[in-house]
């Protein structure tokens, strides 16, 4: 359906992007990683013609929608996409949004409009709210709507750049799911995204972005499970791993909790890991803050949802935190139901650290 070829996008004298090859067959679903700035969200535009690469040919269908003769608003009849911000018109209401371009675009009635705005809405959850204005939306519902604003074009293709990235983390999973079910049906998607649980699991192909180009490109399972280059195992390591410095004079322990349980979520946490998460927090994080210790917050997520691993480091602690005083030994013990393990030594660099199974 699409075939990039020897792609090359600079801006300025600062080359963003070159060689770029690759293909998307009708019903492929491949999602595009690497680190900020490597280009993905530029590649994305390139291939909506909303940025015009410098060297190379897009096919459509075997049409170069780079030639100067191309209807390039017949070609994006065909191609929707879907921001990380919604873009919806604010002084529209939802259904006002669904049905403004397939009347003027497509020549579709007002009826025909509304009958199809309907059937979409009620996909995606959003028919009870079909006349709020978008500023009665939360974010994620926000996105549920432009998805479906998309679909009413019945396009052959849909580009998504980040559209999770502008939501509460307790909206992420409602706008995932719709992006779900919609490549289960057979959509064929491009993906720009940073939530790689996610895109490990909705994808049949996986690009990785760095040094300018296409570093590693491959059957998903492979580069997320058994990447074969360098970059790539790095990259996919540090995904999984959250890391943080905190002492108590700037820690907001609510937002560390919100974020880290978030973030363990995503690749399959559970709610009794979950509340093992935050016991370890209060039986033996907080207490040594409040005692004056600064401490380095690692978790490490696993590839199976089982064996994710938090890591308490204490640069200055002085004997093992299990039997520091500042700590109660009830809540270690009440502790050790929730979790697989828990355990203290010195590492590497000579500091204590409390690892704690999950």
């Amino acid at each position: 359906m699409l075939e990039v070829k020897n792609l090359k996008k600079s801006f300025g004298e600062h080359t963003i992007l070159q060689n770029i090859n690759f293909t998307v067959n009708d019903g492929d679903s491949v999602v595009i990683i690497g680190g900020s700035g490597c280009g993905k969200s530029t590649l994305l535009r390139c291939l909506n013609h909303l940025i015009v690469p410098e060297e190379g040919e897009i096919l459509f269908n075997g049409k170069n929608i780079l030639d100067k003769k191309t209807d390039i608003d017949e070609y994006r009849r065909h191609i929707g996409m879907v921001y990380q911000h919604f873009n919806l018109f604010e002084h529209l209401n939802i259904m006002e949004n669904m049905i403004l371009a397939p009347m003027k675009v497509l020549g579709l009635s007002q009826d025909e409009a509304m009958t199809r705005a309907e059937k979409l809405l009620d996909k995606v959850g959003m028919l009870n709210r079909k006349y709020r204005m978008p500023s009665a939306l939360s974010g994620g519902q926000k996105q549920r709507v432009a998805i479906a604003r998309t679909l009413m074009m019945e396009p052959d293709m849909i580009l998504f750049d980040e559209p999770t990235s502008a939501l509460d983390p307790t909206m992420v999973d409602e706008v995932e799911s719709v992006i779900r079910n919609l490549i289960q049906n057979g959509m064929t998607s491009v993906i720009v995204t940073h939530e790689m649980r996610f895109a490990e699991k909705i994808s049949n192909r996986t690009i990785f972005l760095a040094e300018k180009g296409i570093y590693e490109e491959g059957p998903s399972e492979q580069i997320f499970t058994a990447p074969q280059r360098e970059l790539t195992r790095q990259f996919i390591y540090r995904s999984r791993l959250f890391s943080r410095e905190v002492e108590m004079s700037t820690v907001d322990y609510y937002s560390l909790i919100s974020e880290l349980k978030s973030f363990a979520q995503s690749y399959g946490c559970t709610a009794g890991q979950a509340a093992g998460i935050k016991s370890s927090f209060d039986e033996i994080l907080m207490p040594m803050l409040n005692a004056g210790y600064k401490c380095s917050v690692q978790f490490i997520c696993s590839e199976t949802g089982k064996g994710h691993k938090l890591m308490l480091e204490f640069p200055a602690a002085e004997a093992d935190p299990l039997t520091m005083p500042q700590l109660d030994l009830i809540g270690i013990q009440l502790l050790r139901k929730y979790v697989m393990g828990v355990s203290s030594a010195k590492n590497s660099a000579g500091n204590w650290e409390v690892t704690v199974m999950l």
